[in-house]
């Protein structure tokens, strides 16, 4: 559905609600960043932060009785962190890969990359997370996984008991992530999206940083960029 919460324009899709589980996705900031809020048991996970999100998500949660606990970021750019900083400092934990830690914490490390007369906040990060770690979060298994190439340090957070995947801007929907920006490697995204996401089983639910979501039997069928192993 689309909403006016204050005066900010978001779109809202559920992907997922049984179980006693809800996966909602919101698309939000300047850049239109998907953000994920899964609410389990009145307790709410969010995935990423663009600029401009905390207080939606807020009023989203304050409407649906449900109280936030923990961030996950799966990159450190600007329009995935811009404010992280707001939510921790109204009490969720923070999650990142080790990679991309000092840049969340350090913001002023990637001003380059920033628009111009831009800015946001560093953020600390409660848990630093390694590549297929595992962790639970109100009875949901969730596994990191590092997926270089868009920034050292990516990661995206599988939900396998519900089949949910964000993948922040690693791989989208007939399309792959941009390798081409400081700490970047075509060559590793490609081989991180074959090995690790084109793993999962083909039902799962694949929600990217950007647009539209897709599984990832679709995109090992129609995504011309990144082909499965086996595949020409």
């Amino acid at each position: 559905m689309n909403g006016n919460l204050g005066s900010i324009f978001f779109e809202e899709v559920e992907i997922y609600n049984q179980l006693g589980t809800a996966v909602d996705v919101y698309s939000l900031g300047p850049l239109r960043t998907n953000v994920g809020l899964i609410i389990r048991g009145g307790h709410g996970i969010v995935i990423d932060a663009p600029p401009e999100s905390a207080e939606t998500i807020f009023s989203i949660a304050m409407e649906k009785k449900v109280q936030l606990k923990a961030l996950l970021i799966t990159h450190y750019h600007w329009d995935h962190i811009g404010s992280a900083s707001a939510f921790r400092e109204r009490g969720l934990e923070a999650y990142a890969y080790a990679l991309d830690v000092p840049f969340i914490e350090r913001v002023e490390r990637t001003e380059l990359l920033l628009p111009s007369d831009f800015s946001i906040e560093s953020c600390k990060v409660d848990r630093v997370l390694g590549d297929g770690e595992n962790f639970t979060l109100h009875e949901l298994s969730i596994q990191a996984l590092w997926i270089s190439g868009h920034t050292a340090g990516g990661v995206a957070y599988y939900f396998k008991d519900i089949g949910v995947c964000f993948v922040g801007d690693t791989l989208f929907a007939g399309t792959v992530g941009c390798s081409d920006l400081p700490g970047g490697n075509k060559h590793a995204l490609f081989k991180n999206i074959r090995e690790k996401l084109y793993a999962l089983p083909d039902e799962t639910q694949i929600i990217p940083g950007h647009g539209w979501l897709t599984t990832i039997g679709k995109e090992k069928r129609e995504n011309p960029y990144v082909r499965p192993k086996n595949n020409p």
